[in-house]
């Protein structure tokens, strides 16, 4: 078929053969334009998508910086309270070191008053049962001269109390004073 068939085919259905080109003209345009708007599209998207992730960056850079200087604040102010907690620690372990070291003083002037008071009992133990020892003496020498008396002749037993009393006299251990009473005087 050649161009002139085409044309007739064309004017017979009410087409011009001079439409012919411009139909393929036109389409070539409307393609060249079709392509330009859609190249402008993607670029306009690229645009787009660039300014986002900029923004993205951008707002992710500020989000950081503004965690991180959260994040350094709340740091220096659990420093800082942690410090004072510390420091209110230190005060209380200082006074409680102080109280401690009191008591102990106190504890050790306690256990040297009840050492001092062990040797008065034991002095004082000492006495008594020296006491008792001469109490015992006289007694029996007092019954032996009662008895002598009563008795008139009981000889032995008036000598064995007066020997019983003399050797407690004489041999009598001395009892040491108190410590407490020899710095008071």
């Amino acid at each position: 078929m050649n161009m002139q068939e085409a044309a007739e085919k064309i004017t017979y259905q009410g087409v011009a053969p001079w439409m012919i080109p411009v139909f393929i003209l036109v389409g070539i345009v409307l393609c060249v334009a079709i392509a330009a708007v859609w190249k402008v599209v993607e670029i306009s998207r690229g645009e787009k998508k660039r300014k986002h992730d900029e923004m993205t960056a951008i707002a992710e850079g500020v989000v950081q910086a503004k965690v991180n200087t959260l994040a350094e604040d709340i740091s220096q102010k659990v420093a800082a309270n942690m410090q004072k907690k510390f420091e209110e620690i230190d005060q209380k372990l200082d006074t409680d070191k102080r109280r401690l070291e009191q008591t102990e003083k106190r504890s050790d002037a306690h256990d040297k008053a009840l050492e001092r008071i062990e040797a008065t009992l034991e002095s004082v133990d000492a006495n008594v049962k020296d006491l008792h020892d001469g109490f015992t003496c006289m007694t029996r020498g007092t019954i032996a001269t009662i008895n002598q008396l009563l008795h008139n002749g009981n000889q032995e037993e008036l000598e064995s109390a007066a020997n019983e009393l003399n050797r407690y006299l004489t041999s009598r251990p001395i009892v040491p004073m108190q410590q407490g009473r020899r710095e008071a005087k």
